[in-house]
Formats: structure tokens, C-alpha cells, sequence
């Protein structure tokens, strides 16, 4: 007689468990916290060597002048090293505090990064890719010029979409340059500051007989007024006029740019953004004839009428117009103006007009002391500015 054994009511366990639990089992959990020590590590090394650092940074981007196009058969590996240098310095940036108070611009980004994750996430793969385009481009032209076009195409979409998020996501507002290639701003140096005794948050030194103040309802302590012996014959009404606080170093980081209510506002700003898209849309349509002057003067048409409009949403929509603006928003107004000088090097202006200027131009360099290197240097630009598109890009 069969006897019937008992089963399992357990299922019998998947590849995909079986998987995670022997790499649970056989992998230690130091290793897979590998990843996280190293930049942990990095991030401590580079703080506590921050001024080995910056003159190392120095150092390698002064080479960057001279690498780009000089090595015709390998220009991948020129930007791939100016890229690599860019995205260096950038997070080196992030961990490294800056001895001074932070712009308006950076406190207004800072702000939005901080109050809206989608913002922030945004705005960090926004400047990945503004970083990283050229280097794309580069790629996708060994596959052919119609892969290339694509890939610019989408990449241009990409940071559109991107803007038109951090426009949502900041309430309306216009969307403020990311700061891109901008690698001056100032760090703390360790070394400089252990090398300054007693130095107080105004950058003035208290040397002996110098007492600090103590304000007697909120405890701030407020360092001593300087001499005029000790401030190279500065007096004392020049050192507190470097030190005079504007309207929008006291504003909420929030009210540094206003939010867009018009519809020719509304228009101008999303005309701005697809700009590029439309541009580059037009280009791959006529990519086999460089000299044809449709897509370059729908690009600029575009990029005017944006400008216009923008223009006439701030003599209607603010009191005193341009003069009731915030310092970010004349300084992003200032950006997008002479932006526009870069239309000059692109498209069927470059290939018809500009290009003849700069070939003759570094013709006439050759064979003179000194003044050679720098022709040698503007023929190198002339071949990124030729051949690539994103080598002209703006925003």
C-alpha cells in the first residue's frame, strides 16, 4: 500500500533568492560599505589638503587652453580630459566651503535645491550634462553624422525638459544659470587660515590690546574696530563701506526672483528654453550643407522675439522696469544678452562670414615671436568650433 509523504506548503525558493542570500552569505558586508568609505576618504583628504588641491586644479586646467584640438587624431581624449577636470573641480567645490558670504545667485540656488528635492535633482543632472555634451558629441560622430545629430537632438530635449521642471518646481520662475565653467570661486585654504592668528569673521585680525565686544542682549560678540595704523591708512568710514549690506544680500533667498504671472512672460521663458531644441531640430534637417542660413535665422529669430518679450513683461509687470529688478534677475537678463554675441560662431554665419575672419586673422600670426603660439592656439578653437555643435552652446 503507498503511503503518501507530506509536502511543503513553502514554495521552493527562485534563482533570484538564492542569488541574494549567497551574496549575503559568501560577501562581507565590509565590502559592499567599499564604495561609500572611499568617498568618505577622498572627501576628508581633500579638505584637509584643500590648497594641494587647488594648485594641482590650477595647474591641469592651464593645460586645458592649449590641449583642445591640437591633437587632430584624438580629440576625444583631449575633452575627455577637460571633462573629467570640469566635473574634478565641481565637486571639489561642493566640498569645499567658501570663505566669504554666498552670492545672491548661489543663495537663491542653494535655496531651491534645499526646499525642493525634484529641483535639486534636476539642477545636479542638468550641469552633468551641460559638463559632459561636447564629450557625448564627440562619440557619437565615429558612428556616423546621422547618429550624431541624434544624439545632440536628445541631449538638447533633455536639459529642455530639465528646465521646464526647475521652472515648476520654483513656482513659475525664470530658471537662473547653473554657473557652468564658472571655476573662480574662492575656497577656505587650511593652510592660509592656521597660518592667521585670532582671525575674526570680518577677516580682521585681534592683536594684543584688541577686546572683542559682547552685545548684551543677544551674546554676539563683534570684533574691535580697526586702527588706522593697522589698515595701511584705510579709515575707519572705507572699512565699514566694504562692509555696507544691499537690498538683496537681506532678502529671503525666495524673493531674489519673481515669479513669472503674464502670458508674454510665460511665453518668453518657454521660448528661451526650446530654443536650442528647435535649432537643433532645423540643423539635423540640413546637416549636409553647412552654408544654408534657414536654421541659423530661426534660431536667432527665436532667441530675439524671446528677448523682446521678456523685455516688454518688465516695463508692464514691475514698477520702474529694469531698475525694479533684483540684482540676480539683471545679472540673468545681462547673461542671456550677451549670449546672444555667440550666434556669430554658429551655423551659416560662422561658415559664411566669421570663419574667414579667423583663418586670416591667425594667418597673419604665423612667423612672429610669441604671437605665433597664440594663431597656433586660435586654429586648434577654429576646428572644435567647425566641427562640433555644443563647442558654441550657451545654455
Amino acid at each position: 500500500m503507498a503511503v503518501d509523504h507530506p509536502t511543503s506548503s513553502t514554495a521552493p525558493p527562485t534563482n533570484t533568492t538564492t542569488l541574494s542570500t549567497h551574496l549575503r552569505t559568501h560577501i562581507p558586508i565590509s565590502y559592499l560599505t567599499l564604495p561609500s568609505q572611499w568617498l568618505d576618504t577622498y572627501a576628508s583628504f581633500v579638505r584637509s589638503n584643500a590648497s594641494q588641491v587647488s594648485q594641482l586644479e590650477s595647474a591641469l586646467r592651464s593645460l586645458q587652453y592649449i590641449i583642445p584640438g591640437r591633437f587632430h587624431e584624438t580629440p576625444i581624449i583631449s575633452e575627455f580630459l577637460h571633462t573629467f577636470l570640469a566635473l574634478l573641480t565641481a565637486y571639489h567645490t561642493h566640498l569645499l566651503p567658501s570663505p566669504s558670504p554666498p552670492s545672491p545667485g548661489t543663495r537663491y540656488q542653494r535655496f531651491w535645491e534645499v526646499t525642493s528635492s525634484a529641483y535639486g535633482r534636476c539642477a545636479a543632472l542638468l550641469r552633468t550634462v551641460q559638463y559632459t555634451q561636447l564629450l557625448c558629441e564627440m562619440f557619437a560622430k565615429r558612428a556616423g553624422e546621422r547618429v550624431r545629430w541624434r544624439v545632440v537632438v536628445v541631449l538638447e530635449l533633455v536639459k529642455a525638459v530639465l528646465r521646464l521642471c526647475m521652472g515648476r518646481a520654483s513656482g513659475g520662475r525664470s530658471v537662473i544659470g547653473t554657473g557652468v565653467g564658472d571655476d573662480k570661486q574662492k575656497r577656505v585654504v587650511d593652510d592660509e587660515a592656521a597660518s592667521t592668528p585670532d582671525v575674526g569673521w570680518d577677516g580682521i585680525g585681534n592683536g594684543p590690546g584688541e577686546t572683542e565686544w559682547k552685545m548684551p542682549r543677544t551674546g554676539m560678540k563683534l570684533p574691535p574696530m580697526p586702527s588706522n595704523s593697522g589698515m595701511s591708512g584705510e579709515s575707519i568710514t572705507d572699512f565699514l563701506g566694504k562692509r555696507v549690506l544691499r537690498a538683496d544680500e537681506i532678502k529671503s533667498a525666495k524673493r531674489l526672483v519673481r515669479k513669472i504671472a503674464s502670458v508674454q512672460g510665460q511665453l518668453a521663458e518657454i521660448m528661451w528654453i526650446l530654443r536650442p531644441v528647435v535649432y537643433a531640430l532645423a540643423l539635423q534637417r540640413c546637416q549636409g550643407y553647412k552654408r544654408d542660413w534657414r536654421p541659423w535665422a530661426l534660431g536667432l529669430a527665436m532667441e530675439i522675439a524671446s528677448r523682446q518679450l521678456a523685455k516688454k513683461d518688465v516695463r508692464e509687470g514691475v514698477f520702474g522696469g529694469v531698475r525694479g529688478l533684483t540684482g540676480v534677475e539683471r545679472e540673468e537678463l545681462k547673461r542671456r544678452g550677451w549670449s546672444m554675441v555667440w550666434w556669430g560662431m554658429r551655423g551659416a554665419f560662422y561658415e559664411n562670414v566669421t570663419r574667414q575672419w579667423i583663418q586670416g586673422f591667425a594667418g597673419k600670426l604665423k612667423g612672429k615671436p610669441l604671437l605665433d603660439m597664440v594663431g597656433v592656439i586660435v586654429e586648434d578653437y577654429d576646428y572644435l568650433w567647425d566641427d562640433y555643435y555644443f563647442s558654441t552652446a550657451t545654455i
